[in-house]
């Protein structure tokens, strides 16, 4: 049985004062690998000062790590007073820290009026002239007839990936954590290669380690308080000699194989160059594009109702300064998958931002309005930056609880950082979209190459790859196709896609202990279950522990994840089960076709069970 002792230590407070009254029962740690790590406990009113210091951001300090409380219910019941909390893990305050790009000319940085803007190196205003492009010209006079000739030759690999930065893992930790205010310390244990992403510049503590996770796959994010630790799955992972025996230490243990996800071919597309050849002439484009007024998301719901907490503006205290700067539309009370566009305009923005998921913002009228929390995939929004949307188009499908409607004037890059600011940078959109006036844009673009031929040509041709041994034992099963415009050779395209593939279903393991087993994130265990011939090695990847009242009360209970080895272990486990089975339906098929019995015979029996025996079982 765990001995350590619950502190608890108030906010503002530098004292640390132990639980004493509590219900061993309720305390229950949870954690998973780069997900959740929680605290839930419940305490009984004892007068003490640890007692009333259990209040929203204090901290209590279980098994040598901090949590910090985030939820808080009193219950007042049978003349008991009990409290019951809910903390994180201290690391998740990494939220806190946010970081901003920079604005100003570096020049004008202590001005207050007249302030130069910073040059926006992603402008996609810069001049066709650049460095991923070979130009040729040639001149042919014929009478007093002069053509000019340019041929451009451009790289779209290059031209795709121009605000691409090589980054380390120790980079992205020093961009957000270091000189940091709060103090978080870091470290990475392990190697990591380095990755192309978009250059580092906004954003808050969480986004950067979904970052991390969502990069480098093989990252397991661990920390020892407010030290954020970065390992590699290799020192993470070991093998520290625990074993679960079935009926020995372990009650239960359940095998849960998944293939929803199985997928062993996929149509790669790879980088493309394009040469345009053109004769010098100008055109000048003038287009008028009405929005068409303002609509409903959910035009078959229409206005519908709202709680507090879905309007825009007071939210009555659930979110940071009481505001909240857009409309929810929750999925109960405005039913409907399909989100059709409130507004008219051009898509200008599809991308994901920790906190609003994948989002799509139409700028159109002057308006910039964001759809987001809506979508769990990007496939799931169907239209692309450059579209051209009305009122009333379907822009993409719901499949969360809510969609999040936002809109604003500013710049939207600079309103997300405004989010929880209520200084006018969001206005309300249920008043424009009831109310709001219809909207005329118009923009005029010049061109230099209207009698232009233009050819574009992949390096490699587009290519089905195919996991020939997985499509043997489960079928073709397609993935996404994948079209990543930074691959010139075929085979690095292939060593990519085989790492998004998984061509075996996935295995998960559920063990409930009956032993005093203190879970150990990372543990390679042991596992053996007898009466199914499985013995191999799985590892830690999750927990739920009850350090007061395991294991009787609460046992220990552990998810266990599998590698290719595992599984592999685990499918020919299943095997000799089935060989096993089928040599006995053997055995007892020719002893009853050996038995000598004659009315069995009188009908022709054996020689009907013999030749489905040869058949089915091999003789």
């Amino acid at each position: 049985m765990f001995q350590g002792k619950i502190l608890v230590q108030g906010v503002g407070r530098a004292e640390k004062e132990p639980l004493n009254l509590f219900d061993p029962k309720s305390v229950q740690v949870q954690w998973e690998v780069n997900q959740t790590w929680s605290l839930q406990l419940t305490a009984y009113n004892d007068g003490s000062l640890a007692y009333q210091m259990l209040e929203s951001e204090a901290s209590i300090f279980l098994d040598n790590q901090e949590y910090i409380i985030k939820q808080v219910a009193d219950d007042s019941s049978s003349g008991l007073d009990s409290i019951q909390v809910t903390a994180t893990h201290v690391y998740f305050e990494v939220q806190k820290i946010r970081k901003y790009k920079e604005y100003v000319d570096p020049e004008d940085k202590d001005k207050q009026t007249d302030v130069k803007v910073l040059k926006d190196n992603t402008d996609t205003s810069k001049s066709d002239d650049s460095d991923n492009a070979k130009t040729d010209t040639s001149e042919k006079t014929e009478g007093n007839t002069t053509t000019k000739v340019t041929t451009k030759t451009t790289d779209e690999t290059q031209q795709d990936n121009q605000n691409q930065v090589s980054y380390s893992i120790q980079d992205v930790l020093d961009h957000w954590l270091k000189d940091n205010k709060f103090g978080f310390t870091y470290e990475v244990i392990g190697d990591f290669e380095k990755k192309e992403l978009e250059e580092l510049q906004d954003g808050t503590g969480a986004d950067m380690l979904s970052k991390i996770s969502d990069t480098w796959g093989n990252a397991i994010i661990y920390p020892d308080n407010r030290k954020i630790r970065v390992y590699s799955a290799d020192k993470f992972n070991l093998n520290r000699g625990n074993r679960i025996d079935y009926l020995n230490n372990a009650s239960e243990i359940k095998f849960s194989t998944d293939s929803t996800s199985l997928t062993n071919m996929v149509y790669c597309i790879g980088g493309k160059y394009f040469v345009e050849t053109t004769t010098e002439t100008t055109t000048t484009t003038t287009t008028t594009t009405t929005s068409g007024g303002w609509g409903w998301p959910f035009p078959s719901v229409g206005e519908g109702t709202f709680m507090q907490a879905q309007r825009f503006g007071n939210d009555g205290g659930y979110r940071q300064n009481g505001f909240h700067d857009g409309l929810d539309f929750g999925s109960v009370d405005h039913p409907g998958r399909e989100v059709h566009a409130i507004h008219g305009g051009k898509v200008t923005i599809k991308s994901y931002m920790g906190g609003l998921g994948n989002y799509v913002v139409i700028s159109g009228g002057g308006y910039n309005v964001v759809y987001q929390e809506a979508f769990s995939s990007p496939s799931n929004i169907i239209v692309n930056v450059g579209d051209t949307v009305k009122v009333g188009d379907v822009i993409g499908y719901r499949d969360t609880s809510h969609l999040h409607v936002g809109v604003t004037k500013a710049d939207f890059n600079v309103a997300v950082g405004k989010s929880f600011t209520n200084d006018g940078t969001w206005l309300d959109p249920l008043e424009l979209i009831k109310n709001g006036p219809s909207d005329t844009d118009t923009e005029t673009s010049s061109e230099t190459n209207s009698n232009s031929n233009t050819q574009e040509y992949y390096y490699f041709a587009p290519f089905m790859y195919r996991d020939e041994e997985s499509i043997k034992k489960y079928g073709e099963h397609p993935a996404e196709p994948i079209e990543d415009g930074r691959f010139k050779d075929k085979n690095a395209m292939i060593e990519y896609v085989k790492t998004k593939l998984q061509p075996e279903p996935s295995l998960s393991i559920d063990v409930t202990t009956t032993t005093d087993i203190k879970p150990i994130a990372g543990d390679v265990i042991h596992v053996m279950v007898k009466s199914q011939d499985i013995s191999t090695n799985f590892t830690l990847t999750g927990f739920t522990w009850y350090p007061y009242s395991y294991p009787v009360d609460n046992p220990t209970s552990i998810t266990l994840n599998s590698n290719v080895q595992n599984i592999l272990d685990y499918q020919n486990s299943r095997q000799r089960q089935f060989r096993k089975a089928m040599n006995n339906l053997k055995v007892a098929t020719n002893n009853v076709i050996n038995s000598g019995n004659s009315s069995f015979n009188e009908y022709g029996g054996n020689q009907q069970l013999q030749t489905w025996l040869n058949d089915f079982v091999g003789g």
